[in-house]
């Protein structure tokens, strides 16, 4: 496989003498295009969690079987899946098993039936260890777990759950969490995905969650590199921060979501520079220190690229103010303080404070200049403060500004949601919905 491409733009391409300088640099690993001759993928391991509590009842646990089943359907000889599911107990449907055996699968999942309470880290733990004894590094290993209600047995603590999900992605077992319905934890759910470095969902409707099944699928399918780390090196002087807010690791580096093809993973750096370091100028550069990006391939080989020196001309006021802001930088700028509002939003709309609400989303409607997606996606939100809905607002606007600070982009995006593209690179302006066939 090719190599990915690192490709590192300032918003600006400049400093300012003589004066502190914010500057924002967007980092991009770029993937190759998808091979026109694919070889074998290398295996999966999915160990699929779902909730069978007494709220599962009827419609939303058919969904939920529906969806298991769809993922076994779509896997192949060479992966292999576990089946766990839980309410108060948990139990181990189908042991990690090869994928050729789906009429095992099948008929497990048509077995399940509703019960009682909701023991979420049991399944989740469950489902951790029956990966954990099988991850390897030319396989990519995922726990996919799903969940209508409150974790009200086991271990609840947040903190607790999500770090032994860090803790298990360290090892290369990842999670990805699906909600369901209005009464699921979004705030957990979102923690465990974020911990794990998988991906987070939800449905208004188990009708709703189909759309993500899949697209989880054809993300796992089409990966090309994996735990992407990137590195800032820099001078004392200068501090740094990451406006995706993703967690820093212990050796000070970042990491970015996993890579599939046509897609790009990507950072936005602020790196705030003191007058001190800006140079008299004249358009001498100074040297800002240099983004370094490794990977593992998907055999688990690791790979380093080469750093990204940061090096910008020293201008004076005058010629700096002359200079453009490069439209992407500011576009993925846009999109992480669009979620940052909404974070504000959800946290005000937990209050009952639909006018701060309503004051937020028309910040967010101005920030969404220019931005087709960003205002579809305001939109959505001011028709559920509207409706005063306190829980179904909340989740759409957390699962919302997560997906701004953490997805995959494609590599020849544009502003307008609407070109066409792998289910894994859609901008969908309602996270809680399923996709509409008509709406890229």
């Amino acid at each position: 496989m090719t190599n990915p491409t690192v490709l590192m733009t300032p918003r600006r391409p400049a400093l300012v003498s003589g004066f502190d300088n914010t500057v924002d640099l967007l980092v991009r690993v770029q993937a190759p295009a998808t091979p026109k001759a694919t070889s074998e993928r290398p295996p999966l391991n999915l160990a699929i969690v779902l909730d069978r509590s007494g709220s599962m009842s009827g419609q939303p646990l058919d969904e939920a079987k529906r969806c298991a089943g769809m993922i076994i359907d779509r896997l192949g000889a060479k992966d292999r899946a576990a089946l766990v599911v839980y309410d108060g107990d948990v139990g181990v449907l189908v042991p990690t098993t090869q994928a050729a055996s789906k009429a095992t699968f099948h008929t497990a999942i048509a077995s399940i039936h509703s019960g009682g309470s909701t023991n979420l880290y049991g399944g989740w733990l469950k489902g951790a260890e029956l990966m954990a004894a099988v991850a390897k590094d030319n396989a990519t290993t995922r726990i996919l777990l799903l969940s209508d209600g409150q974790a009200n047995e086991g271990i609840t603590d947040l903190d607790m759950i999500a770090q032994q999900c860090a803790e298990l992605a360290g090892v290369g077992v990842t999670t990805s969490t699906y909600g369901l319905g209005r009464h699921f934890n979004e705030e957990l759910m979102i923690r465990m995905a974020n911990a794990g470095h998988g991906n987070s969902y939800y449905g208004e409707t188990a009708e709703d969650l189909i759309d993500p099944f899949a697209e989880e699928f054809d993300l796992l399918a089409a990966l090309c590199a994996k735990q992407i780390h990137l590195h800032a090196d820099l001078p004392e002087s200068i501090s740094f921060s990451v406006l995706n807010k993703f967690s820093p690791n212990q050796d000070g580096s970042y990491r970015l979501p996993d890579l599939a093809y046509e897609g790009e993973s990507w950072a936005v750096i602020r790196l705030r520079v003191p007058k001190a370091h800006t140079g008299g100028g004249a358009g001498a550069l100074i040297d800002l220190g240099s983004i370094a990006i490794r990977y593992l391939d998907l055999d688990g080989n690791p790979h380093k690229l080469s750093p990204l020196q940061v090096s910008l001309p020293s201008l004076l006021p005058v010629a700096f103010g002359a200079i453009a802001e490069d439209p992407l930088v500011t576009q993925r700028v846009r999109e992480l303080e669009a979620a940052n509002i909404q974070d504000r939003a959800q946290s005000a709309a937990r209050r009952g404070d639909w006018g701060e609400v309503n004051r937020l989303l028309g910040e967010a409607k101005r920030n969404a200049k220019d931005n087709e997606w960003l205002g579809k996606v305001v939109e959505k939100l001011e028709e559920l403060a509207g409706q005063a809905d306190e829980a179904m607002f909340s989740k759409e606007a957390m699962y919302a500004s997560r997906k701004m600070r953490s997805r995959l982009a494609g590599v020849s995006e544009s502003a307008s949601p609407s070109e066409p593209s792998p289910s894994y690179l859609r901008r969908k302006s309602e996270q809680g919905k399923g996709q509409p066939r008509n709406d890229a």
